[in-house]
């Protein structure tokens, strides 16, 4: 019998099914070549397969949400110029920024960067970042780094300084 079913009478192996499971001797030269396999190398066998890799990524990146970045007031450029400035002048350099360490929330603005996105190009998302201020470039790049992370002047919308 084969599992539930009977054998078909013309079955080619039916001396194998008939003779059973094989039974080795500890030392047997069988049983020292095909070791049992671990209980953990056994489940990874079971483990599932994920034969679209990147697609459920791809399928949650469509899911967010991009906005349109938003355009600041003259008023509102200008207070933020000014805030610019009086940063810049408690982290003129390097030394002065560790003296004073200004700590500020910085909400800024973020371009989709997934070119398969219909946002890619010309929206975004609006990303808040919270941390000591270590540099202002306001002559060649035109950029604040917090904690490390470098924030173009035209990608800020609010500066908050605690």
């Amino acid at each position: 019998m084969l599992g539930y079913m009977p054998a078909p009478a013309d079955f080619k192996y039916a001396d194998v099914l008939a003779s059973g499971r094989p039974v080795h001797r500890q030392r047997d030269v069988f049983a020292v070549k095909h070791s049992a396999m671990s209980l953990s190398k056994r489940a990874k066998i079971f483990s599932p397969f994920d034969a679209l890799k990147g697609f459920t990524e791809a399928v949650e990146a469509k899911d967010e949400l991009y906005v349109e970045r938003i355009e600041l007031s003259e008023d509102e450029c200008a207070e933020l110029n000014n805030i610019i400035a009086d940063l810049q002048e408690l982290v003129c350099n390097g030394s002065a920024a560790r003296e004073n360490s200004i700590t500020v929330t910085v909400t800024h603005f973020v371009p989709c960067f997934d070119e398969n996105n219909d946002a890619y190009g010309y929206r975004g998302q609006y990303v808040v970042t919270t941390g000591i201020v270590s540099c202002i470039d306001s002559v060649m790049r035109k950029t604040i780094t917090v904690d490390g992370k470098r924030i173009r002047f035209e990608d800020i919308l609010q500066i908050e300084m605690k």
